[in-house]
């Protein structure tokens, strides 16, 4: 047997022994490195033959081939590592005293050299720790049987208290362990100091070496609430310490979001939560200041470069919570149950996913103020007909009575002809079904009116109509000017009064501008008072227009790239990744509903040759729900149409002039004849109007500026009015007319210019071009 075995015996790993034990070896083993200190520092001043340096060197060598040999043998006894640690004693000492002999005459390093590796041997007390030796339980800790103590295998929770205690000695207790899982060896506890002194601080290196962790996965925290007799001890070898992470994150923030000239400046962190692939942050601005987070900037400072996964929603005062996901958090969206389609007792459908994993909800109508308008605006593939499909679908499964104006031919929407109660195909269908619309709602608030009530009653005794129009953009800004001026004239309408009447109206556009909105600020301003959607669009100016006067203060909304990666679209970009390689974005929106916005996607749906198979199933087989039959009436007298909806008579004609020119009593300019008398009466008690000729059912709608001379003239006519006693500045026109958005007001001015009624004077100052 070598010397380093014999000074160093071998310890049964699975026998136990008790503290003191472990106590005396530690203590001994100490005194001896002692004692070899005093040798190795005045044993070289006596001798310094032959024979000392073949005893030191001897030694040295022969630790060194008894580590090779075992190394090369590893089946017998411990482990290469812990024969490495029984080695060190005995190299270094071996080296401290031959380089003592080989150095003439006396140093003061021949002292400090052996008192050193005395104290550094004794902290570490290597051959002790090497023996493996286990604390042995007292009998308050091992149960008991029926005959006396019966021992027992120690728990994860003892041994992690047993390692501390052997690696730390008695200044300190772990108490309070409690694993994360039972699968893992990740855990939290307390680390007590004695009473009257402070927990010692330790390194990294050092607290990992203590459960042999790797370095880096133990940290030490203070425990809220107590002193620095205890600290919290967090290990997770296993898996991401996602507090340490958040902790980095509220540095970041405060370096790099809300210090003075960065992102945010004086919007402090408030609270932190982390959760799986997610880290959420309270935030606020500094009292009597409105929030303000920049979307883009914030992205910045923290290294995104896909702005999806970065989150934004504020109250619209001095609060905010930014969400923060290690990828696009709606990369994938389930598809949709009939479940989710159908309407509750508020009027609420499910329509996707909002990104913090609640479902997003929408109203087909709202119990407290009746029949609701919104807008969905977003380019071609943003998925704007899967979200209309699915309200389409929904509102045939609640009994809603579905009308919907395809102006594209009907190839938006393919999946809902058949399904509705009216699918109108093309510009001049959507126009006559509006017109049966406005003549439906004249109908109801005439009845209404009769019957005393000023609001909407859920099938008492009409059922919720909504009209959904896609592509309107088509419509109103068509070159037949009578056409685009009847369709802005009845949609506003219906937008400003079918509420209390039951009759909705949701556009579907890609533009928001008011050239695409039939130079009708209204008609976005109202369609803006419901359900807003703002998808991919394919301008900032869509966007702003549509947050114009809803979006909450502070919020900051990026527009949605058509494609998003796994990885981040930069990494795409440096790995050569082709761009079908990434997730389409399709059905991605900020969805605006209550003063809120939120970041949701669609449910799933695919295309199958030029269809959506999925959502087509989501409609049913049960047969469209229709008008009553005052209603329908009331329709068929008006356009002479309603009757004939399903077969789509004038799906190819562009203009009026071509869809009247065969008709009785028209002509090829679609002249308005006067209105046919009116007989008989409908199934309420009420007179119907008579059939009128195909001609007729424009008779009624105003044309020019002022849509509806009933009421107060609109905001071209009023801006003409203020320019009539001279040039104004655009400041003092938009302190003349308060009830109109700024923007309202630039925007009217630009059409009067382009319509050759106005122009400027100079920068800021117009005048009436006749002037």
């Amino acid at each position: 047997m070598s010397t380093i075995d014999q000074a160093a015996p071998a310890v049964d790993t699975t026998k136990r022994v008790p503290g003191h034990v472990i106590y005396r070896r530690v203590l001994a083993e100490r005194t001896s490195y002692a004692l070899t200190a005093a040798g190795m520092a005045v044993g070289p001043q006596l001798d310094d033959s032959a024979w000392s340096y073949l005893a030191s060197g001897g030694i040295g060598l022969g630790t060194l081939a008894w580590l090779y040999a075992k190394t090369k043998d590893p089946d017998q006894g411990l482990s290469a590592l812990t024969r490495a640690q029984r080695a060190i004693p005995f190299l270094t000492a071996a080296g401290t005293y031959v380089a003592n002999l080989i150095t003439p005459g006396f140093n003061w390093w021949e002292v400090v050299a052996p008192a050193a590796w005395a104290g550094l041997m004794g902290w570490m007390a290597p051959l002790t720790r090497s023996a493996g030796l286990v604390l042995e339980l007292t009998e308050h800790q091992a149960p008991t049987g029926g005959t006396g103590l019966a021992p027992r295998e120690l728990t994860y929770t003892e041994f992690l208290a047993a390692k501390w205690q052997q690696a730390t000695g008695d200044g300190t207790r772990l108490v309070s362990i409690a694993p994360y899982r039972a699968d893992r060896p990740d855990f939290e506890a307390v680390v007590v100091a004695q009473a009257g002194k402070a927990v010692p601080t330790f390194t990294e290196v050092q607290l990992a070496a203590a459960f042999d962790f790797p370095v880096g996965t133990v940290r030490m925290r203070p425990v809220q609430g107590s002193g620095p007799g205890r600290m919290r001890l967090v290990a997770r070898p296993t898996s991401e310490d996602t507090e340490a992470v958040a902790e980095g994150i509220r540095g970041l923030w405060e370096t790099a979001v809300a210090a003075p000239g960065k992102a945010a400046p004086g919007v402090g962190l408030i609270e932190h939560r982390t959760e799986k692939d997610r880290i959420v942050l309270l935030v606020a601005s500094p009292p009597g200041k409105t929030i303000y987070l920049p979307h883009t900037a914030i992205c910045s400072a923290f290294g995104i470069d896909d702005p999806s996964r970065l989150v934004i929603e504020t109250d619209g005062i001095r609060m905010g919570v930014v969400s923060i996901y290690k990828s696009n958090p709606l990369m994938k969206v389930r598809k949709a149950t009939v479940e989710d389609l159908t309407m509750d007792d508020k009027g609420r459908i499910t329509i996707g996913v909002c990104h913090d994993g609640k479902p997003a909800r929408m109203r087909l109508w709202d119990p407290g103020q009746g029949a609701l308008r919104g807008i969905t605006a977003g380019v071609t593939g943003a998925g704007k007909s899967v979200l209309q499909n699915l309200i389409l679908a929904a509102e045939k499964r609640s009994g809603v009575v579905s009308w919907v104006g395809d102006v594209q031919g009907g190839m938006s929407l393919p999946e809902a002809e058949g399904r509705v109660d009216w699918f109108a195909k093309g510009p001049v269908e959507t126009l006559l079904m509006l017109t049966a619309a406005h003549a439906v709602m004249k109908y109801r608030e005439r009845i209404s009116n009769e019957m005393g009530r000023g609001d909407f009653a859920l099938g008492r005794p009409w059922p919720l109509i909504n009209i959904t129009l896609d592509e309107i953009n088509r419509l109103l800004s068509h070159p037949d000017e009578a056409m685009r001026k009847a369709t802005a004239y009845l949609i506003a309408d219906i937008q400003k009064t079918g509420r209390k009447v039951g009759i909705g109206i949701r556009l579907a556009v890609q533009s928001l501008h008011l050239k695409d909105l039939g130079d009708d600020d209204a008609i976005r301003q109202q369609g803006k008072v419901g359900a807003l959607f703002l998808m991919r669009t394919a301008s900032s100016s869509t966007k702003e227009m549509g947050l114009d006067g809803i979006a909450p203060a502070g919020f900051q909304m990026e527009n949605i790239p058509a494609r998003i990666y796994e990885n981040g679209q930069i990494e795409a970009l440096f790995s050569g990744q082709d761009d079908e390689d990434g997730e389409s974005t399709a059905g991605m929106a900020y969805m605006f509903l209550d003063g809120r916005a939120k970041f949701m996607r669609t449910f799933f749906a695919q295309k199958v040759d030029g269809v959506y198979p999925d959502l087509i199933a989501l409609y049913g087989d049960d047969p469209a729900n229709g008008l009553t039959r005052g209603e329908a009436e009331a329709a068929q007298a008006k356009v002479g149409l309603y009757d004939l909806r399903h077969t789509n008579p004038y799906a190819d004609c562009d203009t009026l002039a071509q869809a009247f020119s065969d008709a009785p009593n028209s002509t090829p300019a679609a002249s308005t004849p006067a209105p046919a008398p009116v007989t008989g009466t409908d199934d309420d008690g009420g007179e119907a109007p008579a059939p009128a000729p195909f001609g007729a059912p424009f008779a009624d709608i105003p044309f020019g500026l002022d849509n509806d001379p009933g009421e107060e003239p609109g905001l071209q006519d009023q801006i003409l009015d203020l320019l009539a006693d001279g040039p104004k500045h655009l400041k003092d026109l938009r302190e003349a007319l308060p009830g109109f958005q700024p923007s309202s007001v630039s925007n009217a001015c630009s059409q009067l210019k382009a319509k050759g009624l106005a122009k400027t004077l100079k920068r800021g100052v117009w005048q009436r071009a006749d002037s």
